[in-house]
């Protein structure tokens, strides 16, 4: 079982790993951006993003959690006073990793780790508003319109009730004819023959 036994060994003895991703935060902290491989760089992120929480922090706990990490006292006054200020208002999220391509002489895959440059802003001056697309800007033209038919609509209602009065007028004559020919016994095209021959 994997129990405790979080993250690569990077083919290396504890104690080995343990000092070769201090040195890499010490760089880090100490250059603000190093060139490493993929996989050195992605298990020294979350060690680094704790030591800056901890900066950020700012007490003295913190400083001494900090110092069993990074044994260079200048980078760790760095870390508390720069750093830490630079990403005050950031809730997470400090380091980045850029894939750089494979290294010439064993393939390696290498990566850029760097701190993040961009401070962040407040909430109100947070993402810019984006204009509208063509198709939001075809549908509210089309809203626009809409107001100009409906003023319309009611000439419109008045011309289909008409229609539908005309309509039951229809219905009613066909239905007179229809008893007209039912009491006769003939169809109605006989009678009106008949009529034409008596004239």
């Amino acid at each position: 079982m994997r129990h405790r036994k979080k993250g690569s060994t990077l083919n290396r003895t504890q104690s080995h790993r343990r000092w070769l991703l201090s040195n890499l935060i010490t760089s880090l902290f100490l250059h603000e951006r190093i060139r490493t491989t993929t996989a050195k760089a992605k298990e020294a992120r979350p060690l680094a993003e704790k030591l800056i929480t901890f900066a950020k922090r700012g007490d003295l706990h913190a400083r001494r959690q900090v110092l069993r990490v990074i044994r260079d006292k200048e980078v760790v006054v760095k870390l508390f006073e720069k750093i830490s200020e630079r990403f005050k208002n950031r809730p997470g999220g400090y380091t980045r990793i850029l894939r750089l391509g494979n290294r010439l002489g064993d393939n390696a895959d290498m990566a850029l780790f760097e701190l993040v440059q961009e401070e962040m802003a407040g909430k109100d001056t947070g993402r810019k508003r984006r204009r509208r697309s063509k198709k939001k800007k075809e549908t509210a033209e089309m809203a626009a319109a809409k107001p100009a038919q409906e003023q319309a609509t009611p000439e419109m209602k008045a011309d289909e009730e008409a229609a539908a009065e005309t309509a039951v007028e229809v219905q009613e004559e066909t239905k007179a004819e229809d008893r007209s020919q039912e009491s006769t016994g003939q169809p109605a095209g006989e009678e009106e023959k008949e009529k034409e021959k008596k004239e």
